[in-house]
């Protein structure tokens, strides 16, 4: 199973909880993604309500069963951004344990990973 979990409350920005329409920065990041997503069977996406990094908003989580999964802090609440996500979660899945190498990493995705976390093991 691959998923993302994008957090529903993140603000929109430093200074506003709100856009000027009234959505949060994840209500907008969560609707860019599923645009992505539309005919993409293999990505799951799920919202959650905080995801405690309110210093770093947009919070999305990168989970994976077989690989790691790793946290990111700071992302824009962009069509841009969810693709930049998307493209770097699809090279994720390209490798056998989820270390995607640096230099394949889309420009809008460095500076944004607070964590990555090993995969269960049964």
């Amino acid at each position: 199973m691959r998923r993302l979990v994008i957090c529903s409350t993140c603000k929109f920005s430093p200074e506003s909880k709100f856009a000027p329409d009234g959505r949060t920065g994840g209500e907008i990041l969560i609707g860019h993604m599923r645009e992505a997503l539309a005919e993409r069977p293999d990505v799951t996406l799920e919202t959650q309500i905080c995801m405690w990094n309110c210093a770093r908003p947009c919070s999305v989580v990168m989970q994976d069963e077989e690989r790691y999964s790793y946290i990111t802090g700071g992302n824009a609440p962009t069509r841009e951004q969810a693709d930049a996500i998307l493209t770097w979660f699809d090279a994720h899945g390209a490798t056998e344990t989820g270390e995607v190498p640096f230099k394949l990493w889309p420009q809008a995705m460095r500076g944004h990973f607070i964590a990555r976390i090993p995969p269960v093991k049964s």
